[in-house]
This record gives C-alpha cells, structure tokens and sequence, in this order.
C-alpha cells in the first residue's frame, strides 16, 4: 500500500481513513498543525498528502505553498462549504487537486488518481527542463572552446571537429574536452 500523511481536524481524518484503502493508499501519519505536518512530509516521504483548510500551528497557505514547492508526493486539499471563499487562494497554490466537504468515497477516489497524473505530469516537466538546461550549459562550454581555439588561428568548423574528434579517441564527453580545452590543458 502506498503511504499518506493526513493533515486535518479529527471529523475529516473519521471521513477520510475508511475511504483510503479503497485508493490502496494507508495513513501513515495524521496532525492537525502545519508545521508539525511539514516536518513528518520531509522525514517519512509519503506518497500523498491530504490537507484540510482549518490546521493549527501554521496559515493554510504557507502550508500548501511549503508542500508544493518542495515537490515531495501529490497534494489535495479538502475544502468545506465555509471555506469556499479561499478556493482561489487554493488554486493559484497549484495544488493537485482540491475537494469540497462533505466527502464521498468516489470523489476522493477520483482526487487521488487526477493528483497522482498531475503530480507525475509535472515531474517529467521538471526532469525535461533539468536535462534542457544541462544541454544549454553543455552548449555554452563547448561554445567557448570552440571560441578559444578560433582565437588561436583554427576556423570555427575545424575547432568543433577537433574538440569532437578528442572526445571520440579519448572516450570523453565533448563537455569534458570543451572544459579542458577552454583550462588549457588539451589543444589540438
């Protein structure tokens, strides 16, 4: 079963327990203050959280934009029919999804799935833009190597195919040569 951290006042955690497992989900941890919350989130790597609004210790919203940016597992918060209010709040938190009070077993169900897909949709975002930026840097490095050695008297087609041809022979990454070439200590 996969492992959830509730953070809510006692009736939500009565509603939401006996709806868990239906999700294959089990609560591993439950509060009501926030920053106790956030602490358990970092120590115990759950796979799911489910908040609700009214929490002790620390804003709602601190808690949400907390959990969020530290990307640790899908967040859902639960809201009643008083704290609608605050749902425009909730939503420009990007949290995975959002419920509203009084709970059923279908809606909370339907929750944990759409959260789960959003969750895993932004982490192949964010790995996508981590190997994008590597690229950039990659391309960057190369760039002034290349610069370094037309400085030197090669053409521009030359210097790449000689920092390309290194890597090749030396069974290094480009990057690698371009990093040594562009320390002096590898020229053609």
């Amino acid at each position: 079963m996969k492992r959830a951290i509730l953070i809510a006042k006692e009736k939500l955690l009565n509603d939401l327990n006996p709806v868990l497992p239906v999700a294959n989900y089990q609560a591993i941890a439950n509060t009501d203050n926030g920053i106790e919350a956030l602490r358990m989130a970092q120590r115990v790597d759950p796979d799911l959280i489910i908040c609700g609004w009214d929490i002790d210790g620390l804003n709602p919203l601190d808690l949400l934009q907390n959990l969020i940016h530290a990307h640790i597992c899908p967040v859902i918060l639960i809201l009643e029919e008083k704290e609608y209010p605050n749902l425009h709040l909730a939503v420009k938190n990007n949290v995975h999804h959002i419920v509203m009070a009084p709970i059923r077993a279908a809606d909370v169900v339907t929750a944990i799935v759409q959260a789960e897909h959003k969750f895993s949709i932004e982490r192949n975002h964010m790995d996508e833009i981590r190997r994008l930026n590597d690229e950039v840097k990659t391309r960057k490095i190369v760039f002034q190597a290349v610069l370094s050695l037309v400085s030197s008297g090669m053409d521009e087609e030359s210097a790449y195919s000689a920092i390309r041809s290194q890597a090749m022979t030396s069974r290094k990454t480009i990057k690698a040569v371009a990093i040594e070439v562009i320390k002096g200590l590898w020229k053609p």
